[in-house]
């Protein structure tokens, strides 16, 4: 029978990388929307593994890019 892993030994060996930042970012707020901020204060282990989760899925997810929507848009204004 197969070894599963559970979330803490996926976060630890990294197994997140190959998810896409929109699919780890979305992962991460959702688990953390999940998730009371006291839990924090005295976590179980299934709090440890979804914390570990959330940290290593947005160390593995690309920044994002704010991008003005004005200045976008002026440009668009300026091919036409």
């Amino acid at each position: 029978m197969k070894n599963r892993k559970n979330k803490f030994e996926r976060a630890m060996s990294n197994e997140f990388k190959e998810n896409s930042s929109h699919e780890n970012i979305n992962r991460a707020i959702k688990l953390a929307m999940d998730m009371k901020v006291l839990d924090i204060l005295e976590p179980t282990g299934k709090t440890i593994g979804e914390l570990a989760e959330i940290v290593s899925r947005l160390q593995n997810a690309d920044s994002l890019e704010v991008i003005d929507i004005e200045l976008f848009s002026s440009k668009l204004h300026s091919y036409s």
